[in-house]
């Protein structure tokens, strides 16, 4: 009986400190995750970020790509004017002659 006497203050101690111990692991647990979800949240809005700015650059390249189609056939135009503006000078202007 004197056993139990001081055995059954240690088993409720020990429980005690057992339950104190899993409410401490529950709040670390819980301050981890609110961690990483924080962690998480500021990972995927850097990447909400960097996929906007692909695709500005995106379309900063379809707009140069389409101003140099255009301007390489600007220069196609403008070549074909000059060889025309040179037959026409040919026709036009007398041959000089060798002196």
């Amino acid at each position: 009986m004197a056993d139990e006497l001081t055995t059954r203050p240690t088993i409720e101690t020990v429980l005690e400190r057992i339950i104190a111990f899993e409410n401490r692991l529950t709040s670390r647990f819980g301050q981890f995750e609110t961690q990483v979800r924080q962690r998480f949240d500021s990972v995927d809005e850097r990447f909400t970020k960097v996929d906007e700015r692909f695709d500005r650059i995106d379309n900063e390249i379809d707009r140069v790509a389409s101003v140099a189609h255009s301007t390489k056939a600007e220069m196609l135009t403008l070549r074909a004017d000059f060889r025309e503006l040179r037959t026409q000078l040919r026709e036009v202007l007398p041959v000089p002659q060798p002196s």
